[in-house]
């Protein structure tokens, strides 16, 4: 499950004429769920990319952290998709297993479901293609299709931290660069950007425009501090606390908590907080807008609405105008 260096263009062909597997590209969670644009090929069979706001041009992502949630739900086709969460430094990311991928997954995916209900806390890794929908209220929200998964130990994790919030900084470096120039490839060149990050840096800026990148740099300290063993993941409210400690070999991973599982409220809890997350773009987020996320993820309306109420009440979340909300500050 090692990435490839990183390419520039929409299709790659291998000497045999046929279109060339995307390399996997390090990718935080929050990076990732606050992405809303996608670039596809003109070509029946060319790649399809999520462009995040840090220029990452991203086909496949090489992701990991704590499962979450893993739990089956029934299509409209009568077979049954797995719909997980997967939790890291930063954030959640959400996934799906259907009857379209490997059958392998799906048998692991059962097991995996089954010791999350007993308890036992899963440390994963996962190369997974990547994929934006939209609601038909216009939302756009992120997901991963899962190509590879597997359970990594602590070191593993801290390895991949190092090695994201690596290529994390690479990233926010080349978007320094260009701050403030025409937005082209020429004048992103003549300012030194790293020349793989070009092509997506530039998508990137005529798309969301200039931002303040201090939020992925703290990101970055952050998930530095896990791997090193100085603070716990503590970003989403109420959630269990992974902790990467010591060098003993006693499981995956420790929580600081007696129940190493996320209930479903808490999973719920922390979608919403998420969709608030990455859905704001300054003006706040709609109900209508959280709703369709919430539902386009399996969940009810109901449910969204009973936690949405809690996150108010607990000041996780402001309504700061009747039906808007944004993260509390």
């Amino acid at each position: 499950m090692q990435p490839g260096t990183t390419q520039t263009g929409s299709t790659q062909f291998g000497s045999t004429g046929r279109i060339r597997r995307q390399p996997a590209v390090r990718m935080l969670a929050q990076e990732y769920t606050e992405s809303n644009l996608q670039e596809r090929g003109s070509g029946q069979f060319d790649p399809s990319f999520v462009i995040t706001k840090l220029g990452a041009k991203v086909n496949r992502a090489i992701v990991a952290g704590l499962l979450e949630s893993l739990q089956p739900r029934e299509t409209g086709a009568g077979t049954t998709m797995w719909q997980g969460t997967l939790r890291d430094a930063s954030g959640l990311h959400f996934f799906s297993i259907g009857d379209f991928q490997d059958e392998g997954l799906l048998v692991k995916a059962e097991e995996w479901s089954k010791n999350l209900q007993e308890g036992d806390p899963i440390l994963m890794m996962m190369v997974a293609k990547t994929r934006l929908f939209q609601s038909d209220d216009g939302a756009v929200y992120t997901s991963l299709r899962p190509e590879e998964m597997c359970i990594i130990d602590r070191a593993t994790y801290a390895n991949w931290l190092v090695e994201s919030a690596d290529a994390t900084m690479r990233r926010v470096t080349s978007g320094d660069k260009a701050r403030g120039l025409e937005v082209s490839a020429q004048a992103f060149s003549e300012a030194g950007v790293d020349a793989a990050h070009i092509e997506g840096l530039v998508l990137a800026r005529a798309h969301y425009g200039d931002f303040d990148p201090e939020v992925y740099k703290l990101t970055v300290m952050r998930a530095l501090d896990l791997a090193e063993g100085k603070s716990e993941v503590a970003d989403l409210p109420n959630q269990p606390k992974i902790v990467i400690t010591d060098n003993s070999s006693d499981g995956a991973g420790k929580t600081e908590d007696d129940d190493n599982t996320a209930t479903d409220s808490e999973v719920l809890r922390a979608t919403i907080e998420s969709i608030v997350r990455s859905a704001d773009q300054g003006d706040g987020v709609d109900l209508t807008k959280i709703i369709a996320n919430c539902q386009a993820r399996g969940l009810s309306s109901e449910e969204a609405d009973g936690a949405l109420d809690e996150l108010v009440a607990d000041e996780v979340i402001d309504e700061f105008r009747f039906g808007w909300f944004k993260i509390h500050e």
